[in-house]
């Protein structure tokens, strides 16, 4: 495999895994919006999970079939918005003081602007055999 070829397909990986994740994340919390958010009661909890769920899932969804279908350029720029997405919540757990769960976010936020920048580089030339 060439090496220029390796961060195409890892950029790639990187965000059929990212979908899945969210995806399973999303349905779990529609199925059992209690156990995903503790303390809350059942209806609130199923309201607030399927308003949350249903726009994660179009991201998901997003990040999947952009990847699969080698569309590089529209998932560089996908990418990248989710780590602005990413930013904010790193953000938001900074300001409530609660800079443990800031970690997984601006990591998220690098690795989508890694592999953003990646795709829209290989975008650009030409494509990248099957």
């Amino acid at each position: 495999m060439s090496s220029s070829i390796w961060p195409d397909r890892l950029a790639r990986a990187y965000a059929v895994l990212r979908a899945a994740v969210i995806i399973l994340y999303s349905v779990l919390l529609i199925v059992a919006p209690e156990k995903m958010m503790a303390g809350s009661s059942s209806e609130p909890a199923r309201t607030l999970a399927l308003m949350f769920a249903s726009r994660t899932i179009l991201l998901g969804i997003a990040f999947a079939v952009l990847a699969i279908g080698r569309k590089r350029e529209g998932l560089a720029w996908v990418l990248l918005a989710d780590s602005a997405l990413q930013l904010f919540d790193t953000g938001m757990a900074i300001v409530t003081h609660k800079q443990a769960l800031a970690i997984l976010p601006a990591a998220l936020a690098v690795i989508d602007v890694w592999a953003g920048l990646v795709l829209r580089r290989t975008g650009r030339r030409a494509p990248v055999p099957r």
